[in-house]
């Protein structure tokens, strides 16, 4: 994901999963205030969130 947004099929693509898996993945992040949502035409834009980028920050995500 990039400060930009991404749409549904290019986070798909780089994560090498399937649409639906990167669909499913996303509704946990939006659900726990990691990212949002928008439509933008057809498609779905998806963006982090200040919280999303704090933790990327301080790599809370990686931490066992």
């Amino acid at each position: 994901m990039t400060a930009e947004g991404c749409t549904t099929s290019e986070l798909a693509r780089r994560l090498n999963v399937t649409a639906a898996a990167a669909s499913q993945h996303a509704t946990v992040l939006r659900n726990t205030d990691l990212i949002t949502t928008s439509r933008r035409g057809g498609s779905v834009l998806h963006h982090i969130t200040p919280l999303g980028l704090a933790l990327l920050r301080t790599g809370a995500l990686t931490k066992p």
